[in-house]
């Protein structure tokens, strides 16, 4: 009985690893087939393939030429076999980052982009164009400047009259658009000076001329020197108070320039 026994057992265990090693083949085979179904579900399923682009927000630029950038980063390869091509237009496999770095560095005069992705198959864009502040010249070199200081579009004619000409030693370097060329906070004197005195005095600003100092040419052809390294509100209020109480509009027209960059006084000539 015990000779049964001792033979019966082997078998038992060899039949319970036979049944385990069966078991854990139909799971791995299970668990793989529910993995490439899931992945075709996201790489191939037609109901996700990307069918339409929208862009909102775009007038300067040719909206078409946007989309053909899009649609070379939607259409991704999987692999390839010699001339057999397999890619994707999933939209799970939409990558919004590389679009919006594509755009931007393809299209300076736009100053951001954001992307949707509208289930199952569309991608929206959401254009933010650069709005021109003044215009930017150097040497006979003149672009359209933004509120954040960028150079994004060159002006091929002539000069916008409403609009203040700034100019800047850039010291030799290469101007490119997309190149920001004016600091922010120098933007942002240019235009607390520029909205105080149209407000309160009706005097428009021609040319600002970017150096240590910035020296604002007027529509009466006056100049205003200003010191962007100290209090811009203070030396605004010392100009608003010479124009108000000391060079009356008679006066003013024939002025040369007023000095405001000093701190403890104000002058003009």
């Amino acid at each position: 009985m015990s000779y049964r026994r001792k033979h019966i057992k082997p078998k038992i265990r060899s039949l319970k690893k036979k049944e385990f090693i069966k078991k854990s083949l139909i799971s791995i085979f299970l668990f793989l087939f529910i993995a490439v179904m899931i992945l075709y579900f996201i790489l191939f399923f037609s109901k996700f393939q990307v069918q339409k682009v929208d862009i909102l927000g775009d007038e300067k630029n040719k909206s078409q030429d946007i989309k053909n950038l899009v649609w070379l980063d939607i259409n991704k390869k999987i692999f390839s076999l010699g001339v057999f091509d397999i890619s994707t237009k999933s939209i799970f496999m939409v990558d919004s980052k590389k679009i919006v770095k594509d755009i931007l560095d393809k299209f300076p005069s736009i100053e951001d982009v954001k992307v949707q992705k509208k289930m199952p198959d569309k991608i929206v864009l959401n254009v933010k164009e650069r709005k021109p502040f003044a215009i930017f010249c150097q040497s006979d070199n003149c672009f359209f400047i933004d509120e954040s200081g960028v150079i994004f579009e060159p002006l091929h004619n002539n000069i916008i009259k409403d609009m203040t000409i700034i100019q800047k030693d850039l010291d030799g370097k290469e101007l490119f658009v997309g190149k920001n060329v004016i600091e922010k906070n120098i933007i942002d004197t240019i235009y607390k000076v520029q909205k105080d005195l149209k407000d309160n005095f009706q005097i428009d600003i021609k040319e600002v001329f970017v150096s240590n100092y910035l020296i604002f040419k007027t529509s009466e052809n006056w100049q205003i020197y200003f010191n962007s390294n100290s209090d811009v509100d203070l030396q605004i209020t010392k100009m608003n108070i010479l124009l108000r109480d000391e060079i009356p509009v008679s006066v003013r027209k024939n002025i040369q320039y007023i000095y405001l960059q000093y701190k403890d006084r104000a002058y003009y000539k």
